[in-house]
């Protein structure tokens, strides 16, 4: 097949890493892809050296930017593109726009990854009109979308997936050395995600133990100036802002529990990566989640808005280190079950494969 991928983001972000992913699996079973995305963005840089891959400079400005869509049109017919897979808010419009103002011969599909923020009628009807279908990266997210009017059958749901030998990226020594840079010693609680709901775990530091370390990776200390000048926490708290995705993997090692507070997770791709990390993991109950996270089974669910219940579910784990290996045990178990990116590849491949006919 001649698959185009279009994405008005591609910078530092987990929907990155598992479109690149799906690039990669793809091109290596000989489909041709093609990405239109902006040059020099963080994706466009990770396909770059794939073979059987091509890119192209589409900005994507806005849902009106009629050059991106000439643009995609020219890419379509030069490329004999047989089907469209787009991810981003704003491309997913133009490549609809471009379907239909140069009657092009092609299918489309998207990819949601997050919850929909503000679906009026109009647009849900543009939407499923101009897609042969819409992939949902969840159950949980399935539903979000049902409620909010979709139809099941327009729905496909695939949920993302991370290599088998994602770890290979680790070097014990660097982890040793990141664990000497921050002077860490004791337990460490960490949060591997950009800006989300932190706030949930700066809340509920004041029901922990002032000797835990508290690591944010991904966002910086200003993003959260004023709730920290609130709260006033006590135990120790680094914030890394924005690092590389091979850097955060290392963070990752240094924990003993991580966490990711949301209320936006279509999945929690840093869910999946600390389960292979064989670190218990605690999520929101929202959207995709719960997918990954079967609670008290291989990990915790905490409802957000009620710090001292994630507080206590911190503390059981962190306290217990045979909780921690059990959780830890089973998610690592899972994952490697449910969540590995050559499944994902197969039902993307077999899907579009229905589609294009």
């Amino acid at each position: 097949m001649k698959i185009l991928f279009t994405t008005c983001q591609g910078g530092v972000a987990g929907s990155t890493h598992s479109i690149y992913y799906l690039i990669r699996g793809l091109s290596q079973k000989g489909h041709e892809i093609h990405l239109a995305c902006g040059k020099g963005a963080l994706l466009w840089n990770l396909v770059s050296g794939l073979g059987n891959v091509y890119c192209h400079d589409v900005p994507f400005d806005s849902y009106l930017d009629f050059g991106s869509v000439r643009s995609i049109v020219r890419v379509i017919k030069k490329h004999q593109i047989e089907l469209i897979n787009a991810q981003g808010g704003k491309d997913r419009n133009l490549t609809i726009l471009a379907k239909w103002a140069f009657a092009l011969d092609v299918k489309i599909v998207f990819t949601r990854r997050q919850r929909p923020r503000n679906e009026p009628w109009i647009k849900r009807w543009f939407h499923t009109t101009g897609t042969s279908g819409i992939v949902m990266v969840s159950e949980g997210l399935k539903d979000i979308f049902l409620k909010k009017g979709y139809r099941e059958a327009h729905l496909k749901v695939i949920f993302n997936g991370v290599p088998r030998d994602l770890l290979l990226q680790v070097s014990k020594e660097r982890v040793e050395g990141l664990r000497g840079v921050h002077g860490l010693v004791g337990k460490t609680i960490c949060c591997v995600s950009r800006k989300k709901l932190q706030g949930e775990l700066i809340e509920a530091l004041k029901y922990l133990p002032e000797d835990y370390n508290i690591l944010f990776v991904g966002i910086a200390q200003e993003d959260f100036a004023l709730l920290l000048a609130r709260e006033r926490p006590k135990q120790r708290i680094i914030f890394t802002g924005v690092v590389s995705h091979e850097l955060a993997l290392h963070y990752l090692q240094l924990a003993d529990v991580n966490i990711l507070p949301s209320h936006m997770d279509g999945f929690g791709l840093a869910l999946v990566e600390a389960m292979l990390c064989r670190v218990a993991v605690i999520g929101s109950r929202f959207g995709g989640i719960p997918d990954i996270i079967q609670d008290g089974v291989n990990g915790f669910l905490f409802n957000n808005r009620e710090p001292e219940d994630l507080a206590m579910k911190i503390q059981r784990l962190v306290e217990s280190q045979t909780l921690r290996k059990r959780f830890a045990d089973k998610a690592f178990k899972d994952a490697t079950q449910k969540f590995l990116v050559e499944r994902t590849v197969l039902e993307y491949e077999a899907y579009f494969r229905r589609l294009v006919g």
